[in-house]
């Protein structure tokens, strides 16, 4: 892209969004005034629905009101609501009516389809401007081509007929011509369902574009197993880039891959060289990547970081959820991201308290920093009070709001590159499996393991049950319950899932263990997910002295 072009392009992104980032500092001097004033917004546009009518929206006054009135929810409590506004149109959740679903994987089983209003999708272009105009004033990392991975824009249709799909993809794909001329990736390309598929033609339209100077992802694993592909299938990628034709299993998306005999030559001969490409060959030109770089994308970030050219910014995306943004990237250098206090009521419980049973609510201004918190948002598409059991940390302040980063999913659920896996859904796929099997377990606990992109299941059992095909079932029940681990499983981002065999009694002695750290004997509990790197005791060593 040429300099005027990249010119122009900042200039629009200034005119365009100035404003609207304007008013998002402007906010965070007053960040208690301007909650107070959203919050009695979202209720008073949404008093006549079901759902406030049941609870007395048009009555409530304060944030202490709020809280009076309306119980925590979570998406179980809401989804009566979400689908009686979608199959009749009645006014349930909001007063405008749901144009979108943005999908994910619920707690438990059956998928979360977040509403979408058309004011919400506004909101989520708004958002996206903002960002690229932040992007922007960080030295080159828009001066050329941007390789962006999103979603599928369309995953089929509700009951009532409304969309359902990624709603990062569904703004991808309705940019205008200009913007999208930026991009590498063809919309129509998300819509390949095989992984693998999707994979390689992504490799190819990479491999042939060196003029990136931006790669961005939420999570950086991705990155990471599209490298993989490229060694994988480096004769059939190379071929398609020297012949502007995607391999068979692609083949119905062509736009904009044109041959470059040239460029694959040049490929081929450093790959013949080195043995193994990394971004820093493939584009030699990359100023920026924007991902996730909290939780466990840390752990992916650090592998990735070995294979970017020198100097690469990495810029966080900010925390963000198929149920809302979260935070929005204010400095692309410092990566100080503000909370969307303008279009987000935000509440948030001290992580210590609410893990130990108490706790109070707190609003945003109230929040100290360096501490961690649970956070509960109230938006305008319907989630009120709702419980994201996302833990967050005050990272300083911009102006009077505080500036928060991801830390991690809360108690009961993992989450090593989207998959969030839940508790409920670990219980359900582990005992429906031993059951039909014939087998019981006295204990059993599954690990996440960041740095690997694994789960390993270690299990107790009375009966000796080693037939073929165990891990492999579960996985799929896994699977079953959850798409997001299902996508991440097919796609190679996350690796089979692995079985460890436990002598008897460990189970035991890790309820001594336990309960020698502090836990009521009478009220022993345990978490049958969790962070290999937040489990004080030894699995590993246990399977081997056994």
């Amino acid at each position: 892209m040429s300099d005027a072009t990249s010119a122009l392009l900042r200039l629009a992104l200034g005119l365009a969004q100035g404003r609207c980032h304007r008013r998002l500092v402007n906010g965070a001097k007053a960040p208690g005034e301007v909650q107070a004033d959203l919050l009695r917004r979202i209720l008073a546009r949404n008093a006549d629905t079901e759902f406030g009518l049941a609870h007395g929206f048009s009555r409530i006054t304060c944030a202490g009101d709020y809280r009076q009135a309306v119980p925590v929810q979570t998406y179980e409590t809401l989804w009566p609501f979400i689908k009686r506004q979608e199959l009749t149109g009645d006014r349930c959740l909001t007063r405008a009516r749901p144009v979108y679903y943005h999908r994910t994987s619920g707690t438990l089983g059956a998928p979360k389809n977040i509403p979408v209003t058309a004011a919400g999708l506004r909101r989520m272009k708004d958002d996206q401007r903002v960002s690229a105009y932040v992007w922007s004033k960080s030295p080159g990392v828009l001066d050329g081509k941007i390789f962006a991975v999103c979603g599928q824009a369309v995953e089929g249709r509700m009951e009532g007929g409304t969309m359902f799909g990624s709603a990062s993809g569904l703004i991808y794909r309705n940019q205008s011509w200009f913007v999208q001329s930026k991009y590498v990736l063809p919309p129509a390309l998300s819509d390949i369902e095989d992984y693998e598929a999707r994979y390689l033609a992504m490799a190819v339209y990479g491999l042939a574009e060196e003029r990136v100077t931006t790669m961005a992802t939420a999570n950086p694993s991705t990155f990471t197993r599209l490298l993989s592909v490229v060694h994988q299938n480096a004769d059939a990628a190379l071929d398609a880039v020297a012949t502007g034709r995607l391999p068979a299993a692609a083949a119905s998306v062509q736009a904009g891959l044109r041959p470059r005999p040239g460029r694959a030559r040049a490929l081929a001969d450093r790959l013949n060289a080195v043995g193994q490409l990394t971004y820093a060959d493939i584009w030699p030109h990359l100023r920026g990547v924007i991902t996730w770089t909290g939780g466990s994308c840390g752990s992916a970030l650090g592998g990735l970081s070995r294979l970017l050219p020198p100097g690469v910014a990495i810029i966080e995306w900010g925390y963000a959820s198929s149920e809302f943004r979260g935070t929005l990237n204010m400095d692309a250098q410092a990566n100080v991201c503000l909370p969307t206090l303008l279009t987000t009521v935000f509440e948030f419980v001290e992580r210590e308290k609410r893990e130990s049973g108490g706790g109070d609510f707190l609003d945003l201004h109230e929040l100290e920093d360096g501490r961690e918190y649970y956070v509960f948002v109230t938006t305008g598409e319907g989630l009120y009070r709702y419980d994201m059991n996302d833990i967050v940390r005050v990272n300083g302040r911009f102006f009077a709001t505080p500036a928060l980063e991801f830390v991690q999913k809360g108690k009961g659920v993992t989450n090593i590159t989207g998959e969030k896996l839940t508790e409920a859904q670990v219980l359900q796929a582990v005992t429906l499996t031993l059951a039909r099997r014939g087998a019981t377990a006295t204990f059993f606990i599954m690990l996440a393991y960041e740095d690997a992109a694994a789960y390993t299941l270690f299990v107790e059992m009375d009966d000796v049950d080693d037939s073929p095909g165990l891990a492999d079932e579960i996985d799929d029940r896994l699977g079953a319950a959850n798409v997001e681990y299902e996508a991440k499983r097919k796609s190679g981002r996350l690796t089979p899932l692995g079985i460890r065999r436990l002598p008897g009694g460990t189970g035991d002695r890790y309820r001594a263990a336990c309960v020698s750290a502090g836990q009521r004997d009478a009220q022993f509990k345990y978490l049958h997910v969790q962070y290999a790197r937040e489990c004080a005791f030894d699995f590993e060593s246990a399977t081997k002295s056994g």
